[in-house]
């Protein structure tokens, strides 16, 4: 008996985790357009629809993933992780199990944290309740005091993480270029380019040293973000990169006196050639015509 259940065991796990078949992915992929569009019900009816076929049975790990999505969105993030809990309970090794274990980690606990248990665990939830009017819990995502920890170091730190975490491209671009707004300081955050603030950084001397970092760093990132350019001006995230190099111009430039004008140097003027470069076959692109402008 023992070597049958060894035997069954693994082979459940392979099932849940092995390559879903057109039939089945096209039906996830249809319940996907409809959460998609705010559709929710509808998705959800097509997902436990599939979750309770023949052809579903073999991929429920990945089908209520979805369906804890579907839910998620609606904004019911209690029956979200009644579906998640599911599949970390059954199966434990999927890697869908392993990332809501990472994504939940970070939610900290929560005033409804008894309504994870119903159905199955109906009376435990009800006990649960019941000990509830005994006393008062504080709950750890009430002392986090996220303002307590603004820091564009760390969070440029944590985006260097994730960089390295991600392997598609478009994802990397993404986070590449929050960390282009944090080093070219379009953020209020007093850091980057030009947003030094001077209470940290009264000595000139040393603000100009801080400024030249910046530069440095913008110019790296800038650099990334186009590694991760596939297609030329086909891929979805082009026109990102151009604004970023039509950004990173502005900043770089002086003013004009008495007015916000651009006031194009030997910094900015590469970034701006850069961005009519980059357009050079769109002579209407907004940021073509603002670099042009700029240069006369």
């Amino acid at each position: 008996m023992k070597k049958i259940i060894a035997l069954i065991f693994p082979i459940i796990l392979f099932g849940q985790n092995s390559k879903i078949p057109d039939n089945v992915q096209s039906i996830i992929n249809e319940a996907k357009d409809h959460y998609d569009v705010s559709m929710f019900d509808e998705s959800k009816k097509v997902l436990l629809k599939l979750l309770h076929s023949k052809e579903g049975g073999d991929f429920e790990a990945e089908i209520r993933y979805h369906l804890g999505l579907a839910c998620y969105y609606d904004g019911n993030i209690n029956d979200a992780i009644i579906q998640w809990n599911k599949i970390r309970n059954k199966y434990p090794k999927h890697n869908r199990s392993q990332e809501i274990n990472r994504v939940l980690s970070n939610w900290g606990d929560t005033n409804d944290e008894e309504n994870y248990f119903k159905q199955e665990n109906f009376e435990y939830s009800e006990d649960l309740k019941t000990a509830r009017y005994f006393w008062s819990p504080i709950y750890a995502n009430d002392k986090l005091l996220w303002s307590e920890i603004k820091d564009p170091e760390k969070a440029i730190q944590f985006y260097n993480t994730l960089v390295e975490k991600y392997e598609d491209p478009k994802k990397k671009f993404q986070i590449l270029s929050y960390i282009f707004l944090l080093e070219s300081g379009f953020n209020s955050n007093y850091y980057g380019y030009k947003n030094v603030n001077k209470m940290i950084y009264p000595n000139k001397k040393q603000q100009d040293f801080f400024n030249n970092s910046r530069y440095f760093g913008m110019k790296s990132v800038l650099n990334k973000m186009e590694e991760q350019i596939t297609g030329s001006d086909t891929d979805q995230n082009y026109s990102t990169l151009v604004r970023a190099y039509y950004l990173a111009g502005v900043k770089l430039s002086d003013n004009e006196m008495f007015s916000d004008a651009v006031k194009v140097n030997d910094k900015s003027r590469p970034f701006f050639e850069k961005v009519i470069e980059l357009e050079k076959n769109n002579p209407n692109n907004i940021y073509r015509i603002f670099s042009e402008h700029w240069m006369k």
